[in-house]
């Protein structure tokens, strides 16, 4: 290696579908004849949680087996044939970013054997800084907790609450959920078809959407089409409420609209919202919501032209971009990767991100395996391409390929 080749240290915060893009992408385009880049990646999960399937995994627990969702992310890349010391991966969880010495602060749990752990903070120097953290459910402020998103504490957490989740619904009678999005629609669908041959006469899925109908971000056609899905199956759909309060006593979950309507169930599910990973981020680099505002570049925004020279980038579902989905991720990583590459070779033109108007929707929906809804490019996709595309295992078959884990 030429004594002025380049050499740096980038830090990934967050090992999901965004961290784990940039990271390969990275080291795939820096080899070692080009530049001599350490990647450290940091979560506090040692394994990467597909959660694209989280409504088959939670409805129905024998569909899938947990090594085809839960997958190592430190074995997949011992597989690959890197430079040595090229990268790292570090099973802690952030604490804080310290910009003016490029440092961050990580705790990291040390087994003290039993049920009782210890930690210790290190701190990890970096060349430049990627914050992919992204976001998790909000769910639990809301009803039972469920997770449709890695709960950012540990895979041993993770595995425990897809456990309980997946006990509380076999166990379950009636279940209402709040949130006629995709998440909603496909859980309704998933439970529906797990039920199918039960035979209690009193089970009850009851969705509920605050919308007028159902995917309400999608075509109206694609929403009604889900309608009629649902109803084949016998999910109660009611619209155009809201969500007041719900509480659970005695075992059982009240739910009030803000029609004054009382709802009960074995167990209330809220699918909407998600709230920002933000806690170790400086607050100077927020918006009011909590999300991390970045320009066309990925460069996290300051409030001041110092902050704004700082080397930390954004990605993914932590950034102010309003649409967090898997696809969206895909778009954005190779900006980030290209002007990374540019950055530590000195060369290169920067890469802007550039929303597509006619990609801002691209969607697919099953309601159960065989069936579903959906949009590209402005048309509604037919059931049956659902199936094939998602529907069948909700592309656990694809998952590993998707963040380079084959």
């Amino acid at each position: 290696m030429a004594a002025d080749t380049p050499t740096a240290t980038v830090v990934i915060i967050g090992a999901s579908f965004a961290g784990l893009q940039v990271a390969n992408g990275l080291l795939k385009a820096l080899p070692p004849s080009r530049a001599k880049v350490k990647v450290i990646l940091i979560d506090p999960s040692d394994k990467w949680y597909f959660n694209i399937a989280a409504p088959r995994i939670v409805a129905k627990p024998a569909a899938l087996r947990p090594e085809q969702y839960l997958l190592p992310i430190d074995k997949a890349f011992a597989k690959k044939k890197l430079a040595k010391d090229s990268f790292e991966f570090v099973k802690g969880r952030a604490t804080r970013i310290h910009p003016a010495s490029r440092t961050v602060a990580v705790e990291v749990s040390l087994s003290s054997g039993g049920t009782s752990s210890s930690s210790v903070s290190y701190d990890y120097k970096y060349d430049y800084l990627v914050i992919a953290s992204g976001s998790s459910t909000s769910s639990a402020s809301q009803g039972m907790y469920v997770p449709f998103k890695p709960t950012g504490t540990g895979a041993d957490d993770l595995e425990a609450a897809i456990s309980r989740t997946q006990k509380t619904l076999s166990e379950a009678k009636s279940v209402i959920i709040g949130g006629a999005g995709p998440i909603g629609v496909e859980l309704a669908g998933e439970l529906a078809e797990a039920w199918a041959g039960r035979t209690e006469s009193d089970t009850s899925i009851t969705l509920v959407s605050a919308s007028e109908r159902v995917l309400p971000m999608l075509k109206k056609s694609a929403g009604k089409a889900a309608e009629k899905l649902l109803a084949k199956r016998d999910v109660k759909v009611i619209t155009s409420r809201k969500v007041v309060e719900a509480v659970q006593n005695d075992q059982k979950w009240t739910v009030k609209l803000d029609n004054g309507e009382t709802l009960t169930a074995d167990a209330y599910i809220a699918t909407t919202g998600v709230v920002p990973n933000n806690r170790f981020i400086p607050a100077e680099y927020l918006n009011e919501d909590g999300w991390v505002e970045v320009d066309e570049y990925f460069r996290v925004k300051g409030k001041d032209e110092q902050q704004e020279k700082q080397p930390i980038y954004a990605v993914g579902d932590i950034t102010a971009y309003p649409i967090r989905t898997s696809l969206k991720v895909a778009e954005q990583t190779p900006v980030v990767v290209a002007n990374l590459k540019a950055d530590i070779l000195g060369s290169g033109k920067q890469r802007r991100y550039v929303e597509d108007e006619k990609k801002k929707i691209m969607m697919v929906v099953p309601v159960g395996a065989a069936g579903g809804t959906g949009q590209i490019m402005g048309l509604r996709v037919w059931g049956k391409l659902v199936s094939i595309a998602k529907g069948r295992d909700f592309l656990v078959s694809r998952a590993a390929g998707m963040v380079g884990l084959d």
